[in-house]
């Protein structure tokens, strides 16, 4: 089967065979970074629901999130009971997920994140645990409980201790000399959820103040963020996080990690670009919308990421297309943005070029959603490999 580009950006095809000659070179540089991550924390909770039961060992899944919304539709007013079997409970949110994925791959991590203070708790020890992980806990984590359906996921978190994370906070329990201490031994810079602590832009603003002026040979580091669902933050909000994204991008370069829905809320809030009609057949409105997004925005990298493509556009106005392997199947979906920001930005930092490395998110993405566990280098090699079947047929497996 002859593969074909989806739109004039697509680079999909020649970008893999780049990636395949190049990948050898990447595992020799993995083992020579170290990432800075920080700061929220949760204990994951992922459940998938029962339609139907037939006895105590045969039962229907809820496999779409329409059933779910129906049954509710149905009830409301009423009750109703759903029956949920558990999947999985294991530490989760930005900064832990991303630990997981980039440390499989062979990156050492700061880890400094809401993990129980003052003592770590069970779910975290088999991240604090490991060598190659410096595990610094400041707070207690959130809780989620998630729904996960073929087609998406419904997260229900209590924010409660996350929202209690502040600068002074950090800084009284980590302490300021550490921190930059962790930062200027770090080649990469992680931070996330922007939209789950409220406090996000005060954090930012200090860092901004206090951290990245002492911070050696920041242009040759990248800063990462992802900002999760924004919808509950206010305007004046995310247009000053975007306007401290900007300020920070001149001191180190800054790679912004979208999802396509997030995509969509952020040109909400751009004065100069439309916003994305995320039903347009074949994608059509994203083939260009990162490129037209980062004219305004103007950060060293804005990406924006699926189950079906990944784009990434640059403050130089280059811009590229690569399509993902996608299955309409998949076992777990909660974590699956970590795992692609941390494969493009441990390409990145790899000095692998801006569509190799959302090729190499896409592929981390893919084995995650497939088997729920974090993919070593081998596993991402053995995809990677393979890439172009999982694009020619849907295939729920891995590895085959």
């Amino acid at each position: 089967m002859k593969f074909h580009k989806k739109n004039k950006f697509d680079v999909t095809f020649e970008t893999l065979n780049s990636v395949i000659k190049k990948i050898m070179g990447f595992k020799q540089n993995l083992s020579s970074k170290t990432s800075f991550l920080g700061f929220d924390g949760y204990i994951d909770s992922l459940y998938f629901l029962v339609k139907s039961r037939k006895d105590a060992l045969n039962f229907q899944k809820m496999k779409k999130m329409n059933e779910f919304a129906e049954f509710v539709s149905k009830v409301a007013g009423s009750s109703g009971n759903i029956e949920r079997i558990l999947k999985k409970k294991t530490s989760g949110g930005f900064a832990p997920n991303t630990a997981k994925a980039l440390n499989a791959l062979g990156i050492k991590i700061n880890l400094v994140a809401a993990m129980g203070y003052p003592n770590i708790y069970d779910v975290f020890t088999s991240l604090s645990s490991k060598e190659s992980i410096n595990a610094i806990s400041f707070s207690n984590p959130g809780e989620t409980l998630g729904l996960e359906f073929h087609d998406g996921k419904v997260l229900l978190p209590d924010f409660s201790n996350i929202i209690k994370l502040n600068w002074e906070l950090i800084k009284d329990r980590v302490g300021l000399n550490t921190l930059i201490s962790l930062m200027n031994h770090s080649n990469i810079l992680g931070f996330g959820h922007w939209s789950s602590i409220p406090r996000f832009n005060e954090i930012w603003e200090n860092i901004v103040n206090e951290v990245l002026p002492n911070i050696n040979n920041s242009q040759e580091k990248i800063l990462f963020t992802d900002l999760a669902d924004i919808k509950k933050r206010s305007t004046y909000d995310i247009k000053k996080m975007i306007k401290l994204l900007k300020k920070i991008n001149e001191y180190i370069p800054v790679l912004l990690s979208l999802n396509d829905q997030e995509a969509v809320d952020i040109t909400k809030n751009l004065d100069h670009v439309a916003t994305i009609d995320p039903s347009k057949k074949n994608f059509k409105d994203y083939f260009d919308v990162g490129k037209r997004m980062n004219q305004e925005l103007n950060l060293s990298y804005l990406v924006i990421h699926s189950p079906h493509f990944a784009t990434i556009s640059l403050s130089n106005e280059e811009h590229y297309w690569v399509t993902e392997g996608f299955t309409s199947k998949p076992k777990y979906t909660t974590g699956a943005g970590e795992y692609f920001h941390s494969g493009t930005i441990a390409a990145l930092s790899c000095e692998m070029s801006p569509n190799e490395s959302i090729l190499i998110g896409n592929a981390l993405t893919a084995i995650f959603v497939r088997t729920g566990s974090p993919p070593t280098f081998d596993k991402l090699k053995e995809y990677i490999f393979d890439y172009m079947s999982y694009i020619e047929e849907d295939k729920p497996e891995f590895p085959n």
